[in-house]
């Protein structure tokens, strides 16, 4: 995107994250397949993730599950929420549920997580953020306010730390 100069995508430098938003001009849209690949330098290489687009009409309206979820020495979970502007610009305000895998039991609420129309918030490390001593489990995410369908995914990254082993990302998309 930035070889292409996109208004909106900076020049090549410091770290550039946030939701990407792209429309067709002719053709049929069901012609199109947007992939990303993300990626940062680091271990002498580049470290990063492969997802797909969310066509519009097919993101979340109601709650959404999160599955996979880990934080041990070896990988950790980050869990990310976009808004998509599709019927107003207004705010949506979320609730994300944590649950431990083995068990079931929730053990932590995160309320109030509020992301701007066609705007993208990330909560990284989540388990160890909010549920110290989970190593796996999933989540629940519930929109409280706003009119805005919704993407939930998780991110689980290697490495139990920032910088630690390879940092690479296993997208994890969302269940109804």
């Amino acid at each position: 995107l930035r070889n292409q100069a996109i208004a909106g995508v900076g020049p090549k430098g410091p770290a550039f994250a946030g939701a990407l938003f792209a429309t067709v001009d002719g053709g049929d849209v069901n012609d199109v397949f947007l992939g990303v690949r993300t990626s940062a330098p680091g271990g002498g290489g580049q470290f990063g993730l492969f997802y797909v687009g969310v066509p519009k009409g097919q993101a979340f309206e109601g709650d959404g599950w999160l599955f996979g979820l880990q934080q041990d020495d070896q990988n950790r979970s980050n869990v990310a929420l976009v808004n998509t502007g599709e019927v107003d610009s207004n705010d949506n305000s979320y609730t994300i549920e944590l649950y431990e895998g083995a068990s079931g039991i929730k053990v932590a609420t995160v309320p109030n997580i509020v992301v701007t129309a066609r705007a993208w918030r990330q909560i990284g490390t989540i388990l160890a953020t909010y549920a110290p001593g989970v190593t796996q489990g999933y989540a629940r995410v519930t929109r409280t306010a706003g009119n805005n369908p919704s993407i939930y995914y998780g991110v689980i990254n290697d490495g139990g730390k920032p910088g630690e082993r390879t940092g690479d990302g296993a997208f994890i998309p969302a269940s109804e």
